[in-house]
C-alpha cells in the first residue's frame, strides 16, 4: 500500500494538490487516509494516533494528509465515520440476498462477532466511538444515527419475519431490536476485554437464545410445558 520514501513521497504529496480537478483521485485518497487512519486507531488507540502515523503508513508525507484533513480531529473522525459505515454497507449487501427473515437474522448475529479481522478491528474502533461520544457532545448526534440504522435494521428484519409467519406476531418488533443490540454490545465488550468463558462462540449461542426465545418460542410455551409435566 505504501510508496517507498524519498522521490515518491514527493510525488503523491504534488498529485494530491492537483486532485480538485479530479474528483475520482480525491475521494480514493481521502478513503486511502481514512482507510489508514482506522485501522491504525484499532491497533494503537484513538488519541495514540498522529497524522505522521498515517502519513507513513500510506507512503506519504504529513503534507498531503493536512491538504485533505487540516487537523488530526477531522482526520480521526473522519476514520471513525468511515469504519463503520464501511460495516453498514458490508452487513446491508450481504442481508440484502438473504430472503427468509430468521436467516437474515442468524447471519447479521454471525456477523456481529468479534472472532478476528477486520470485524474484530471494528470492534475495536466502535468501542473508541464510544467513549469520544460519551466526553464530546458534538459526535452525538452521529452516534445516535448510527445506533437508529442499526436497530432500524433489526426491525426490518423482525416485521418481515412475523409478515413471513416465521416469527411470533404478539412480539414488539422496536422492543425486541433494543433489547438484541443492547446485548449484543454487552457480550462484544466482555470478549473484547477478555472476560473469562466469554468467547464469540458463546456470545452467539447467547444471542441465539435470545432470538429462539424471544421470537421463535410459542408465548408461554414454558409454563405450558411445566404444567404439562406436573399434570
Amino acid at each position: 500500500m505504501g510508496v517507498p520514501n524519498g522521490t515518491g513521497t514527493a510525488v503523491l504529496t504534488r498529485r494530491s494538490r492537483t486532485t480538485p480537478g479530479d474528483p475520482d483521485r480525491t475521494d480514493a485518497r481521502r478513503t486511502e487516509f481514512r482507510e489508514a487512519a482506522w485501522r491504525l486507531i484499532s491497533q494503537h488507540g484513538y488519541h495514540a494516533v498522529r497524522i505522521a502515523d498515517i502519513a507513513r503508513a500510506c507512503g506519504t508525507s504529513s503534507g498531503a494528509v493536512h491538504y485533505y484533513f487540516p487537523t488530526k480531529q477531522d482526520v480521526l473522525n473522519a476514520a471513525l465515520l468511515h469504519c463503520v459505515e464501511s460495516a453498514f454497507e458490508r452487513q446491508s449487501d450481504e442481508l440484502r440476498s438473504v430472503d427468509s427473515a430468521h436467516a437474515r437474522l442468524l447471519r447479521l448475529i454471525d456477523m456481529q462477532l468479534p472472532a478476528g479481522g477486520r470485524v474484530r478491528n471494528e470492534w475495536l474502533v466502535w468501542l473508541q466511538f464510544w467513549a469520544e461520544t460519551a466526553l464530546r457532545p458534538e459526535l452525538r448526534s452521529i452516534h445516535n444515527d448510527f445506533y437508529a440504522r442499526w436497530r432500524e435494521a433489526v426491525v426490518r428484519i423482525v416485521r418481515r419475519g412475523q409478515h413471513q409467519g416465521q416469527f411470533r406476531a404478539d412480539t414488539d418488533a422496536e422492543q425486541l431490536a433494543l433489547g438484541l443490540t443492547a446485548l449484543t454490545d454487552g457480550l462484544a465488550i466482555q470478549v473484547l476485554t477478555g472476560a473469562p468463558g466469554v468467547t464469540p462462540e458463546r456470545m452467539r449461542s447467547v444471542l441465539l437464545d435470545f432470538i429462539d426465545r424471544e421470537l421463535l418460542a410459542p408465548k408461554n410455551a414454558p409454563t405450558n410445558q411445566v404444567e404439562h409435566a406436573g399434570a
